[in-house]
């Protein structure tokens, strides 16, 4: 009699996280409007950031490197990494196992868990995907 309603709103699948590679940090209206131009084509993109060299950890950029040939330092880069949902809540479950009491009397703050997902989400381990072009990335997010 009564039925579940169909979801008409499709989620996608798979989701990415985009890190904008710059030399320099990057101005919030460039920032957003490069976001603004990826919003506007795709919606799988859960998570960005900018990533700068100068700031970056250069074991970080080693790793970065040797996963593809991350050879163009002038213009921005967009490199995209797979999300993985399940790597992510393991790594907050050991956080909590390793804090307990803080986590127990709810003390275990929301940057700790960020930062968490923040590492997973832009490790070198998930990067599928780098290009010098805006319009490559977007291809390819339209594509997957």
């Amino acid at each position: 009699m009564f039925r579940k309603r169909k979801n008409t709103n499709k989620e996608p699948e798979i989701w990415y996280s985009l890190a904008i590679m710059t030399d320099q940090e990057m101005s919030d209206e460039d920032y957003d409007q490069i976001m603004n131009k990826i919003d506007d084509h795709v919606d799988n993109v859960g998570f960005s950031c900018n990533l700068t060299r100068s700031t970056s950890d250069k074991e970080y950029l080693i790793e970065l490197e040797e996963k593809m040939n991350l050879n163009s330092y002038t213009k921005p880069s967009y490199l995209l990494f797979r999300i993985n949902h399940n790597e992510i809540k393991a790594k907050e479950k050991a956080l909590e196992k390793k804090h307990r009491f803080k986590h127990f009397f709810n003390l275990i703050s929301f940057a700790e868990y960020d930062l968490i997902a923040t590492k997973v989400m832009t490790s070198p381990r998930h990067l599928v995907f780098y290009s010098d072009s805006l319009e490559e990335a977007i291809k390819f997010l339209k594509e997957h």
